[in-house]
């Protein structure tokens, strides 16, 4: 993952003038101690005004108005001829710093690390080019090295820093390591003066990975403490509810980031509507599938009309249902949507319409075809065209499985038609 210029800047910051040596035994001083021990030192009188033209170079002087670009600047201070190992530290470090703004990261590490390892800069600029190390290996994904780079900084300054537990938390998880993901983004939650997403997001992350669905649970509940008008937090936390099938809080959670305008996928809709109709709220599902199939979110396909038409059929809006599979029936022209249409039909005693569904349905090959005339035999029936009635049970006679309905709709129709007079 590559680093945004915003956070390279924060790090690639001026040096000053000086710096301190540090003392060979260290190992059982303070920090204090140390920073006190490490004796200043400043850069030759030669030196310090070659640096001078470059600052002069690169800011355009007092006007700001001749800024020079800055590889001519770089090849400036490259041209310097030194012999002190501070002044060697200190142009290297500010060389590496403008190689970096340049984007040449490569060359930015090699003159930085030259100077880190010379070891004589001044306490805070010693600091600096430690982080700034770890933070352009991490540009250049090399995790490991800002991971080891940070280390050595926080050895340096024993300072708690959160962004720094954020970064080694990035480092870790890009390396799969989840248990030290998980322990740095907790040291970076607990030193930060104000919480930070990205180490809610890094924790959580690790979790996913690992498919450990309760602790990413735990992770969005307590970042929803700190922002709860964050769309990140809610749909995520809903489809762990999913993975843990614990439904009812899915569905509270599915619709408490609706009604916060933070479902806009497809599949956030479509998973709402499942949860709908698991709960005994088949309408809202039907009613959920077909808002977002109108306003063009959700495809409009023969899949979708199916699945809706069904949450209709279990709200026992027999109708509608049956209006939304001959719709999906017009774009698929699959038989079984047709036959599907025709049983709601009949159900809802719309036996002509019924009729001219079935009929699609053979038309276009139903393989149930057979059950299909045995419901032609109840429409045909209750339109009192006994007639069709009647050869579509004697038809059905053919049918092992459908024979004694046959056997009983025709005596049945035979009855009906002499006491009404009809011949068949």
């Amino acid at each position: 993952m590559k680093l945004s210029r915003l956070i390279l800047s924060a790090v690639l910051v001026g040096s000053s003038l000086s710096a301190v040596v540090m003392p060979l035994d260290v190992a059982a001083k303070t920090l204090e101690e140390r920073k006190k021990e490490r004796p200043v030192e400043v850069m030759s009188e030669r030196v310090g005004k070659k640096v001078a033209e470059a600052i002069d170079m690169m800011t355009g002087g007092e006007d700001g108005e001749n800024k020079a670009p800055l590889p001519d600047v770089i090849k400036m201070l490259e041209d310097i001829d030194v012999k002190k190992e501070f002044d060697k530290a200190f142009l290297s470090q500010l060389t590496g710093k403008l190689y970096a703004q340049e984007g040449e990261y490569k060359k930015a590490i090699e003159k930085i690390k030259y100077a880190a390892d010379l070891d004589v800069l001044s306490w805070d600029d010693q600091a600096g080019v430690l982080k700034l190390l770890a933070v352009l290996s991490l540009q250049e994904e090399k995790y490991q090295n800002a991971i080891d780079y940070y280390n050595k900084w926080y050895g340096f300054t024993e300072k708690h820093d959160p962004q720094v537990y954020t970064h080694k938390a990035l480092s870790y998880y890009q390396l799969k390591n989840y248990a030290k993901t998980v322990e740095q983004a907790d040291l970076a939650i607990k030193h930060a003066d104000e919480p930070k997403a990205d180490a809610y997001q890094l924790k959580m992350s690790a979790y996913v990975d690992t498919k450990n669905y309760k602790k990413a649970i735990d992770v969005c509940i307590a970042a929803l403490q700190y922002f709860p008008e964050d769309k990140k937090w809610w749909v995520p936390l809903a489809q762990f509810y999913l993975m843990e099938e614990d439904y009812a809080r899915a569905l509270s959670t599915f619709e408490l980031s609706e009604m916060q305008g933070f479902l806009n996928k497809p599949a956030h809709y479509t998973t709402l509507a499942q949860l709908y109709s698991m709960y005994g709220i088949p309408y809202k599902a039907a009613k959920t599938m077909e808002k977002h199939i109108d306003s063009g979110l959700i495809e409009k396909n023969a899949k979708n009309l199916s699945v809706t038409a069904n949450y209709y059929h279990q709200a026992s809006d027999y109708k509608k249902a049956a209006q939304t599979y001959l719709a999906a029936a017009k774009l698929s022209e699959d038989p079984e949507h047709y036959r599907k249409s025709g049983d709601l039909l009949a159900i809802a005693e719309d036996y002509k319409s019924a009729i001219d569904a079935y009929e699609k349905a053979i038309d276009f090959g139903s393989e149930k075809l057979a059950q299909i005339k045995v419901s032609l035999i109840e429409a045909h029936f209750y339109l009192g065209n006994y007639k069709k009635a009647y050869q579509y049970a004697k038809e059905s006679l053919q049918s092992k499985q459908h024979k004694r309905m046959a056997q009983g709709w025709i005596g049945y129709i035979k009855d009906t038609a002499q006491r009404k007079n009809v011949s068949i």
